[in-house]
């Protein structure tokens, strides 16, 4: 009877079993000895369900009796007091998956240089005060074989230059903390380590009106660009730019062009049509329209009110 309710336990549990090692210029070694923890993640919130320890040939494994199958699941290790994830796994009773191995690399203050692979920019209409929000999705890529780390906040990993007047900048969801992703002297700083493959980033600002063109700086080569538009009326020019065709994103229409090996010191601008009566411009019209015909109307009631007690 104990034997059967054992494997009734057994059979409903999950295990995850995985590798970590160390990359070098030279060569590729297990990590021993080194702690890995289990993340549970449901919905936003998560927490650590299990640790140990790898073995000689840097392998472990982790058993949960009662896998939540709602949740997921992944590891992380630290070297050099760099945190390294791995990629989640959702749990069902009785199975055993493989994590993707952990690497782990040295770090240096100064190499390799951070590539900007993609650059995705989204360009909204102007708002009532002319204003438009600029939201961008960046790709940023390390080629090699150290995580690039930040000496302090006055030497970034990486940095950008952003649009002329760019502010009110927020950070959304992104493969690096919000805190450690900042604006200074009209550049995008990342301070966030940033080991071998690609980060994402995702962000807004806010860009005052700046006549009929918005002008977005290279100050770097970029592998590939998007712009899309939602004042369709607009266009992109610079850098090879072509049109891409009109996509529906959020129940908004957006015009898209696209270019590819955009070299540092081209420029890419977005040209508005300049009408007499913008959408903006006509709300503000409307409004000092109605307050003029309201004190139009109040003047003549007074004045006839006026002309009957004179009588």
């Amino acid at each position: 009877m104990t034997l059967g309710i054992h494997t009734t336990v057994h059979a409903q549990g999950s295990r995850f079993s995985g590798y970590v090692c160390h990359v070098t210029l030279t060569d590729s070694l297990a990590v021993s000895g080194r702690t890995v923890l289990l993340h549970e993640v449901r919905g936003p919130t998560g927490f650590i369900s299990d640790s140990t320890t790898t073995d000689r040939n840097g392998r472990y494994q982790f058993s949960v009796p009662a896998p939540d199958t709602a949740a997921r699941y992944f590891v992380s290790v630290e070297h050099h007091d760099i945190g390294y994830f791995s990629s989640p796994l959702p749990a069902a009773p009785g199975s055993a998956d493989t994590f993707p191995a952990i690497v782990v690399y040295d770090t240096s203050y100064s190499r390799p240089t951070i590539e900007l692979r993609e650059r995705h920019i989204i360009v909204r209409g102007e708002d009532v005060d002319g204003t438009r929000q600029i939201i961008e999705f960046l790709t940023l890529g390390n080629s090699g074989r150290f995580t690039r780390i930040a000496q302090d906040t006055s030497t970034p990993v990486w940095q950008g230059v952003l649009p002329l007047g760019a502010a009110q900048m927020a950070v959304g969801e992104s493969d690096v903390g919000t805190g450690a992703v900042y604006g200074r002297g009209g550049r995008l700083a990342v301070a966030a380590p940033i080991p071998p493959g690609e980060k994402q980033l995702l962000f807004s600002y806010v860009v005052p009106r700046l006549g009929g063109q918005l002008q977005f700086p290279v100050d770097q080569s970029i592998a590939r660009v998007t712009i899309s538009l939602e004042d369709t009326t607009a266009v992109a020019v610079g850098g090879g730019l072509k049109l891409y065709g009109v996509e529906e994103v959020g129940g908004a229409v957006f015009k898209r062009y696209d270019a590819g090996n955009i070299a540092a010191g081209m420029s890419l601008s977005v040209r508005f049509e300049q009408a007499i009566f913008s959408i903006a411009r006509l709300k503000i019209a409307l409004i000092f329209l109605v307050a003029i015909l309201l004190g139009g109307t109040l003047f003549w009631w007074m004045w006839k009110q006026r002309s009957v007690a004179s009588h």
